[in-house]
């Protein structure tokens, strides 16, 4: 993957990702990281509350759906948008597909490929990968 402008003028931005599968949010957290992203890493949406709460600097969250704790990634998206409206909000999950009426950027279906989950993300953020040096 190419790495993101750095000295553009929207840098740094905040990914948070939660995840309760250790292996797959390490991986995509990495994915995000070789791209110029800062990543924060949440194994649930209680998790990713608590750190909201006290670092208001999230500018985009990609989170799954079915996780442990007293909300799913659908009652964290509404929880963190009741908050900051314009916050870019991705969901996956492979066995529950939100109804439309769930107010998100995007939803991405598991299995899906780092790849394509990285492209989602600076698409929903309109930041464009840098070109490859040659």
């Amino acid at each position: 993957m190419q790495a993101l402008e750095p000295d553009d003028e929207v840098w740094p931005i905040y990914v948070l990702v939660v995840e309760d599968e250790p292996l797959l949010r390490s991986l995509l957290a990495d994915e995000l990281r070789d791209v110029g992203f800062n990543v924060v890493e949440a194994a649930s949406a209680d998790e990713a509350l608590a750190y909201v709460h006290v670092n208001r600097n999230i500018d985009l969250v990609f989170s799954d759906i079915q996780m442990p704790g007293s909300l799913n990634g659908i009652g964290l998206a509404a929880s963190l948008r009741a908050a900051n409206p314009a916050l870019p909000v991705i969901l996956t999950s492979g066995n529950v597909v939100p109804d439309t009426s769930t107010d998100l950027s995007a939803f991405l279906p598991k299995p899906y490929r780092l790849a394509e989950a990285v492209s989602l993300v600076l698409k929903t953020l309109g930041v464009a990968p840098r070109p490859e040096e040659q």
